[in-house]
């Protein structure tokens, strides 16, 4: 491998590691606010029940999709 493809390879991993640090850096503490504290649990609304469903019936009867000898098909 020539050597300035080993810069080149040196350096785009360097680029791509510093991209990673800057865009997922820790979120900073939030702010002090007036507003009453909520608990992110009392926040989020229950999911409303789907209705159940009846199970499809097949229209036909299955039928094997292999066999073996000792099977005794017609």
């Amino acid at each position: 491998m020539p050597t300035d493809a080993k810069c080149g390879l040196l350096v785009g991993v360097g680029l791509v590691l510093a991209a990673a640090v800057l865009i997922f850096q820790k979120d900073p503490p939030p702010a002090t606010s007036t507003a009453p504290a909520v608990s992110p649990a009392a926040a989020v609304k229950p999911p409303t029940a789907e209705p159940v469903r009846p199970e499809p019936t097949s229209p036909a009867p299955a039928r094997p999709v292999s066999w073996a000898p000792s099977d005794n098909l017609p």
